[in-house]
């Protein structure tokens, strides 16, 4: 039987951009193992399609699932993609003979044995690096390897007691591997060379800003044409508009300096992260992708009224200015485009989260799994 190395992509389209890159150097590093890519959605399969197409001598196979007759026939809340367990039952034929499972979901391996999936090696890649337990997840114990993006992430799992050193191996950041072309979407966009925010708000209510304030962010940019205004939350806002009663009903707030996007691949592929000026969130882990593009400012939005300071799991608030009031707004950004001390903060702490080198992250992250599934690390 052949030997077979399984990427899973049973999530929203934001997951894939953080492992097809390595699945296509997997496949043009060795010939040992079959690399297949599954694909919960056709939209899913046309990224994965144009991510390979920047991957001439890729031999992977992407394999596009059947929809399970309740989201084809019934999707009533208006899901971006079906439930990762309904998908299951069309994906377990695809798993069960694997010699590894790669995933950028924490419940993988548990999905994955509840439906007497065991034999594969349950490989992680983060599909995000930062500073919140959730990147430090106690189901981290349920796989067999790690892909780390640096030391920073090293050393906090082993705190945690969540997986053991030789279970590791820093990678990098593979997303960043990804060819972002900004200058058509950037003139696409806005008319003006007024400095862009990018709003990206967390997709959980409990965290996030977009339930509270985004009407008041919406209307203080429809009131100042000094910038312009990607408003581009979390497309997991949209998939769970119903079960979180999200209102996404704002489109009457596009002008020529406000663009609303609420699930394009741009808003998840880098594109906004590298055409803006300012980032403006709340706990997203984006705010580490845009400090390694390019350290910049930065303003936080704390909502909730978290008490913060010294919390190990905001440590990237220290990277600029944080509104605790929404009038607060304009002042905070003012700030952070004349600070120059939260950009040598940024500066400094990116080289710990993210272990950059001449090499590809996705390149490098493929030879890691290739060893691992070897036995040489």
């Amino acid at each position: 039987m052949d030997k077979k190395i399984v990427f899973l992509y049973l999530h929203g389209i934001h997951q894939l951009y953080h492992s097809a890159m390595i699945a296509m150097e997997l496949s043009g590093i060795q010939d040992e193992y079959k690399v297949q890519l599954l694909s919960c959605h056709l939209k899913h399969t046309e990224i994965l399609n144009h991510i390979k197409s920047f991957y001439p001598k890729s031999s992977c196979e992407i394999i596009t699932l059947p929809l399970p007759f309740r989201f084809k026939y019934l999707n009533f809340k208006q899901k971006s993609y079906p439930s990762p367990h309904s998908t299951m039952k069309f994906t377990k034929k695809y798993l069960k003979n694997a010699d590894a499972i790669c995933a950028t979901s924490h419940i993988t391996p548990k999905i994955c044995k509840k439906f007497k999936v065991t034999k594969p090696k349950f490989i992680y890649q983060y599909h995000g690096c930062g500073d919140r337990q959730y990147g430090f997840d106690p189901k981290f114990n349920d796989f067999d390897f790690m892909l780390l993006p640096g030391k920073y992430h090293l050393k906090r799992l082993l705190e945690e007691k969540n997986i053991e050193k030789e279970k590791t191996h820093i990678v990098g950041w593979p997303k960043l591997d990804y060819p972002v072309e900004t200058k058509k979407v950037k003139k696409e966009l806005f008319n003006n060379d007024n400095p862009i925010v990018l709003y990206t708000p967390h997709w959980k209510p409990t965290l996030g800003s977009y339930q509270i304030w985004a009407k008041d962010i919406l209307e203080y940019f429809s009131n100042s044409q000094e910038y312009n205004l990607i408003f581009a939350p979390h497309i997991q806002i949209k998939h769970w508009q119903f079960k979180y009663k999200y209102n996404i009903n704002y489109d009457h707030y596009m002008s020529e300096n406000i663009y609303i996007d609420f699930g394009s691949t741009y808003s998840v592929d880098g594109t906004y992260l590298k055409i803006a000026d300012i980032y403006m969130g709340d706990v997203s882990s984006l705010v580490y992708e845009w400090i390694a593009f390019k350290p910049r400012p930065c303003v936080f939005l704390n909502a909730h009224h978290i008490q913060w300071k010294g919390n190990v799991n905001y440590r990237f608030w220290g990277y600029g200015p944080v509104v605790e009031e929404i009038n607060e707004l304009d002042k905070k950004i003012k700030l952070a485009l004349n600070s120059k001390t939260f950009i040598e903060i940024q500066s400094e702490r990116i080289k710990e989260y993210m272990d950059i080198k001449t090499e590809p992250s996705s390149l490098r992250a493929a030879k890691s799994i290739y060893k691992y599934l070897k036995k040489e690390i």
